[in-house]
């Protein structure tokens, strides 16, 4: 029936303006309402029951231009949402809001010369033979900065286990007499470790925000565009 197409699309342009309307929530609403968990999966079912009943409403065939580029924008921005999913289940949830702790967590980052000068500092008053040894084996690790991408294979438990295997294998073969220059380099370390692993995560999420946001705006735009020429011819 007619009718019932109709229908569909309405439920489906309607589920499109709501979902839209999803970072929206903390403008309209001043006091915190469900969890950030909850307006997560919200989203991303709605997401998901929208594509029914936009096919549906096509009674599953695609007509014209517009239609398939309105389908393949839906799609889009539907493959990108289970991406952000499945990238919200490893991204600690203070990274997601992008907010003050984003801005900050870009001013933190200290570059590639700032942790070797401060490495340089902690080795300065040690013995002659752990100067040599930290030359040899261990300044290298903070005269560059890490591969970003290294950092989205593991977990923070991962990378503190590394980090000691890595630091005990230096103490089992480095001068016995420098422990505690070792072990203020290991603190160092896993600071900039810590920093790297957020910073890497961060960026993904602005990659992945920068793909999902201009796809949903389209996809509004051809929709309002739709509903247009339905009302005009």
């Amino acid at each position: 029936m007619e009718w019932t197409r109709l229908a569909y699309g309405a439920l489906a342009a309607v589920i499109m303006l709501l979902l839209a309307s999803f970072s929206l929530r903390k403008m309209v609403f001043t006091r915190r309402i469900g969890t950030m968990e909850g307006w997560r999966k919200s989203h991303l079912y709605l997401g998901l029951f929208c594509v029914a009943l936009v096919f549906m409403h096509t009674n599953f065939t695609v007509y014209g231009n517009f239609g398939i580029l309105m389908v393949l924008l839906l799609l889009l921005v539907i493959l990108s949402g289970l991406m952000g999913e499945l990238m919200f289940r490893t991204i600690p949830v203070w990274l997601s809001k992008q907010g003050t702790d984003a801005v900050e967590l870009d001013e933190k980052r200290k570059q590639p010369g700032e942790y070797l000068t401060m490495a340089d500092e902690i080795v300065e008053k040690a013995s002659e033979e752990f100067k040599n040894f930290y030359g040899v084996r261990i300044r290298r690790q903070f005269a560059s900065r890490p591969i970003p991408m290294k950092y989205m294979w593991l977990t923070e438990k991962d990378i503190i286990a590394r980090r000691k295997r890595q630091f005990s294998l230096w103490a089992s073969r480095g001068p016995s007499t420098d422990r505690l220059a070792l072990s203020h380099l290991e603190n160092l370390y896993a600071e900039r470790d810590k920093m790297e692993f957020k910073y890497a995560r961060l960026q993904v999420l602005r990659m992945w925000n920068n793909a999902h946001v201009p796809a949903t705006a389209a996809l509004l735009t051809a929709l309002l565009a739709h509903l247009w020429s339905i009302s005009y011819y």
